[in-house]
């Protein structure tokens, strides 16, 4: 788990060196050109304002994105107990994260945004490889052979990445069959 928490705050610092964030995002909590409604929560990382969303749909118009956020559920991973996904937005970029006791998931869709300053993954991977699935090329990226912990790809103008790590001891990711089920049905 620590390793996750490390992974995101890096990735929000990150995202702040990158200029993805600007001062006016931190006060209100709701970039610009975002939905109306108001967060349930604002949670303020360096200078990247994160709004709490009730489900995929309010994160989407929270983010000002054109189009909807689809995720499978339960997520297509192992046989884990996934607990019920948990979204939030900031300016183009919604994310979900479910549990899965001993395993974490997190699911990212940016619109208009590169794979660079989606991910801003500083992690350090044994493995890396590229994998078609029905057309869409994914990069996988893991600590172990055939392992995949984290997912990128761009398709039909968004940037989609999903980190899948242990929360507690081994190696917990993606088989090939999982990461094409992951990818097929992130919208």
């Amino acid at each position: 788990m620590n390793k996750f928490v490390m992974t995101l705050g890096a990735a929000a610092l990150a995202f702040a060196l990158a200029g993805c964030g600007n001062a006016a995002d931190t006060k209100s909590g709701i970039a610009d050109g975002a939905g109306t409604e108001e967060p349930t929560e604002t949670v303020v990382q360096g200078e990247i304002a994160w709004s709490d969303s009730e489900d995929a749909a309010a994160a989407a118009k929270s983010a000002g994105q054109s189009s909807d956020f689809v995720i499978p559920t339960p997520l297509p991973i192992g046989d884990y107990k996934w607990s019920k996904p948990t979204f939030m937005a900031m300016d183009k970029v919604v994310e979900a994260h479910s549990d899965g006791g001993g395993i974490s998931c997190s699911i990212r869709k940016g619109e208009g945004v590169s794979l660079e300053d989606l991910s801003a993954d500083l992690n350090e991977y044994k493995f890396d490889w590229t994998k078609d699935c029905d057309g869409i090329e994914v990069t996988c990226h893991g600590y172990e052979e055939g392992i995949a912990n984290f997912l990128e790809w761009e398709n039909d103008g968004c940037s989609y990445d999903v980190w899948c790590m242990s929360t507690g001891d081994g190696n917990l990711g993606m088989n090939d069959d999982e990461v094409l089920a992951m990818v097929t049905s992130i919208k």
